[in-house]
């Protein structure tokens, strides 16, 4: 049985380096579970709330060290520290219940977090895997032929968040389809594939989805067209993370404007005279708005690379030039496993680790690095996380 007195760190969010910084109360709510062996039903309650501490890893917007004391499977004491800083803030236990011989505990941390902070824009950027976008209705097309709409979308998005985002860079992938059931994506608690991410080296995957490009309804005199029909432009888009395959962020969008073109008129949705038109305008200024939100979104989020190989002491990692690491960067290296929930669906979990690095050499999507310290390094393995310190 392992110790009633176990300490987790769980590596959150950002970092601050202002020791001063206002604060706020943050709730986050969490759950875990582990089986009952033996009938030690203690113990499997302090695996489980080792296991809802650890899942909070994903979910917060700032760091902090837990340090818990668990007595008989009670937890008795718990102090966080936030940014340099010393906070006692109170964990609780919401519920549990035991189904098939396995406990599940529900419980909720108060954390606290910096107030308007800048975090770390302009710094790192994450890599988002862009695939082509979804479409409801692709009847709607037929409205100006618009060929290839759905990767010209994607690829234009893919240019806006190069040319303005400063949170991070496309990985453009316009000509694969995500063959999804949509109606999932808005179901709490779906995640996509996370070999989505280890195969395309991306943080984040960003799924658009066109929800109405229809026109209103036209009348003509002598086959042709009175007043130019506006033409609406709807889109969500929803941003997951890679590692864990959960859905962080979402958002519709909306806008219209005039379609200028002709009634029977194929329309070159990748052409200048499109983007230059007052419709093609009225999707930039909606693209432009995912592209702020995104760094909203994204800013206050730490940037997690992975280990792709490991050969003896030296390691490579999936975060390089484009992603701003430089060679002398120090980043912590951050255990991850994988555990079964209880649908049999793999659940990434952090753990410490003393491991740290320092980059020695750059490439433009790659570093590596040695790890120095073979008791801080042993356990070190294949798609551990990593983390600029």
């Amino acid at each position: 049985m392992k110790s009633a007195l176990y300490s987790v760190t769980a590596l959150l969010c950002f970092i601050s380096s202002a020791i001063t910084t206002p604060v706020e109360a943050k709730w986050i709510t969490v759950s875990g579970q582990a089986e009952i062996i033996d009938n030690d039903v203690a113990q499997a309650r302090e695996d489980a709330i080792h296991q809802a501490v650890s899942y909070a890893t994903l979910k917060s917007g700032a760091q902090f060290v837990s340090q818990q004391t668990v007595s008989n499977g009670q937890l008795i004491e718990d102090s966080f520290t936030v940014a340099h800083q010393t906070q006692s803030q109170n964990i609780e236990l919401l519920s549990e219940k035991v189904d098939n011989n396995v406990l599940t505990v529900n419980i909720r941390l108060d954390l606290i977090e910096p107030i308007n902070l800048e975090c770390q824009s302009g710094e790192l950027k994450a890599a988002i895997l862009i695939p082509q976008s979804l479409i409801n209705d692709r009847t709607q097309l037929r409205y100006g032929n618009l060929g290839l709409f759905e990767q010209n979308i994607s690829q234009r998005l893919a240019y806006i968040l190069a040319q303005q985002s400063s949170s991070s860079f496309p990985q453009v992938h316009a000509n694969e389809r995500l063959d999804i059931d949509q109606a999932l994506v808005d179901v709490r608690g779906y995640r996509l594939p996370t070999w989505l991410g280890e195969i395309t080296d991306s943080q984040y995957i960003l799924l658009p989805e066109i929800i109405d490009i229809s026109t209103e309804p036209f009348t003509s005199t002598l086959g042709l067209w009175d007043n130019d029909p506006q033409r609406t432009f709807q889109i969500r888009v929803s941003l997951f993370h890679a590692v864990s395959g959960e859905k962080i962020w979402s958002q519709q969008y909306q806008d219209e404007a005039e379609w200028e073109f002709k009634r029977q008129q194929t329309v070159n949705s990748n052409s200048e005279m499109f983007w230059r038109s007052e419709y093609g305008e009225a999707i930039d200024r909606v693209l432009t708005q995912v592209s702020h939100d995104i760094d909203d979104n994204l800013n206050c989020r730490p940037l997690l690379g992975q280990v792709v190989s490991r050969q003896g002491d030296r390691i490579i990692i999936n975060l390089g030039r484009e992603h701003g690491i430089r060679v002398g960067d120090k980043l912590q290296i951050v255990l991850q496993q994988n555990m079964p929930d209880r649908l049999d669906n793999m659940r990434a979990v952090a753990s410490k680790s003393r491991a740290s690095i320092t980059i020695d050499q750059v490439s433009q999507q790659s570093a590596t690095a040695e790890l120095k310290g073979i008791a801080a390094s042993i356990n070190v393995q294949l798609s551990d996380l990593a983390i600029k310190l």
